[in-house]
């Protein structure tokens, strides 16, 4: 139970309060007594954006702070700017996650890992915030609005954001670096914004503020996209007109701070894949870089309550889409399309059909509409006249008898070869799979490799007569353990022809 822990400023990080404390209460070069006393745990990490063992947190802060767990999630990490974006599902095992003492998979779920917006490498600064802060505070800390990845600017003072010298995700764990102890002076460097970039800045800011620990899931965005494309007029026939889209949102930001975002052609582009069905989440900047351009004058928490209205992910993880009713009018008109074209072309099949003018469309809407009536109109299948190729199986066994005469003899030469099995000898011919599928029909190969294919008895034989040549070279005598050593076969494997043959080799070593 912590009996002392700085009082909170205005948008500090969490992680920003831990370096206070550990400033305040001398404990800033004994970096495991800190998350010792703060998180109960000696192997708590340092991380700035998205920490782990806050339940354990608020449990020390109980006498002195009665805050949860999930309010210090809301109002002192980035959070916020993450979960509204990923499932319900993921946001919940996000946000317990870092409630646990088991936050190694954070980073992962949220998709910052492998996101291409990577994070702040450096905690970032404004260096008038900083004046004011040790002018009226009598110390600095660390703001969350300063560290949103993809955003370089002070909106209270118009300047950009500095770096300091503390690493953003530090190789030493454990450490909570202030920043009062840690920052260096640098000079203002003024920046002016266009109406569109502040408005990028309003809606990251409003959304860290905003706190929704909800996911709203890949289903309500997959539809609010969609109908964001509809009411700028960007869909025709049901397609999302991407290349317009991508051009026009391009055209917006170009020669801005944003500019980068929009570089790639739009067959690889990002702002493609958001218009379509949603498989992966987004990294938030990118949200709000396409509802920006859209809907600049609408305020994010509206455009949040809008999404949460749209139906949810369905019981399998599949989206919820809204079907439309059918036109009997529509119908009647695609059916005589589809019954002309089989009048035209009595000799074509479905597939056929399917690639004259109008019938893949025809074909198509008939399929998704009205499928019951396309099944009972649908032309006969007709079977296929074509004689296929017939194989001169005859021709193919005395090939194959051939080649494994060859093949047979080559193997028979190899000293101390392995045993020549059937399998061994089907693959050293030509189109293997289908001898093995045909071998019914090919009587001189099979009955070859009856014949030819050594058994585990034969090849113990084998190599009894190749270790008596290896000992009698050796001029060595002949005897029984050295027979079954060098030939390899275990006493329990032994057969009464095995023990026949070497009587007579140790016979023959005699004479």
């Amino acid at each position: 139970m912590l009996g002392y822990f700085p009082t909170p400023y205005p948008d500090e990080l969490l992680y920003s309060m831990v370096a206070r404390y550990a400033l305040h209460t001398g404990l800033k070069t004994n970096h495991r007594a800190v998350v010792r006393e703060v998180f109960s745990s000696p192997t708590a990490t340092a991380i700035p954006d998205l920490p782990s063992h806050l339940e354990a947190l608020t449990q020390n802060l109980q006498a002195i702070w009665a805050v949860d767990a999930c309010e210090l999630i809301r109002s002192y990490t980035l959070a916020p700017i993450y979960l509204p974006f990923l499932s319900n599902t993921q946001a919940g095992k996000i946000t317990e996650a870092m409630c646990s003492n088991r936050g190694n998979s954070i980073h992962t779920r949220t998709g910052i890992a492998a996101s291409a917006i990577k994070q702040v490498e450096l905690f970032r600064f404004c260096p008038t915030c900083l004046k004011e802060q040790l002018s009226t505070l009598g110390e600095a800390y660390w703001l969350r609005q300063h560290q949103l990845p993809g955003l370089d600017y002070c909106k209270a003072h118009s300047c950009l954001l500095k770096q300091s010298e503390v690493p953003f995700h530090p190789k030493e764990r454990h450490c909570f670096y202030s920043a009062t102890s840690t920052l260096i002076t640098a000079p203002s460097e003024h920046l002016q914004l266009s109406k569109l970039e502040q408005q990028i800045y309003l809606r990251y800011t409003e959304l860290l503020t905003l706190g929704s620990l909800r996911g709203l899931g890949t289903n309500r965005w997959t539809l609010f996209y969609r109908e964001l494309a509809s009411q700028h007029d960007l869909i025709q026939k049901s397609r999302v007109q991407h290349i317009e889209l991508y051009e026009r949102i391009r055209s917006l930001w170009t020669g801005s701070v944003f500019a980068p975002h929009f570089e790639n052609h739009h067959d690889q582009h990002w702002l493609v894949d958001i218009f379509r069905k949603h498989r992966k989440s987004f990294h938030p900047l990118r949200h709000l870089l396409v509802i920006t351009s859209l809907i600049p004058g609408t305020p994010i928490q509206q455009i949040v309550e809008e999404v949460a209205k749209l139906p949810v992910e369905g019981a399998q993880g599949r989206p919820v889409t809204i079907k439309k009713t059918r036109d009997i009018n529509d119908s009647s008109k695609y059916r005589k399309v589809w019954l002309s074209l089989i009048e035209k072309n009595p000799k074509l099949g479905v597939k056929a059909l399917r690639a004259k003018q109008h019938g893949g469309a025809t074909y198509s809407w008939l399929y998704r509409n009205d499928r019951r009536w396309l099944e009972h109109h649908k032309p006969q299948k007709r079977q296929n006249l074509n004689k296929r190729f017939v194989c001169d199986y005859n021709s193919w066994d005395k090939e194959n008898a051939h080649l494994l005469e060859v093949v047979f003899a080559k193997l028979m030469t190899e000293p101390q070869r392995k045993r020549i099995t059937k399998a061994q000898l089907i693959n050293s011919l030509p189109r293997a799979s289908s001898i093995e599928k045909h071998l019914k029909d090919l009587p001189l190969t099979s009955n070859w490799l009856e014949q030819h294919a050594e058994s585990v008895e034969e090849h113990q034989l084998y190599r009894l007569r190749y270790a008596y040549k290896v000992i009698k070279g050796q001029h060595q005598q002949i005897k029984r353990w050295r027979l079954l050593r060098l030939a390899n076969i275990r006493k329990e494997l032994l057969t009464p022809t095995i023990e026949t043959e070497i009587l007579q080799l140790q016979t023959k070593g005699l004479s």
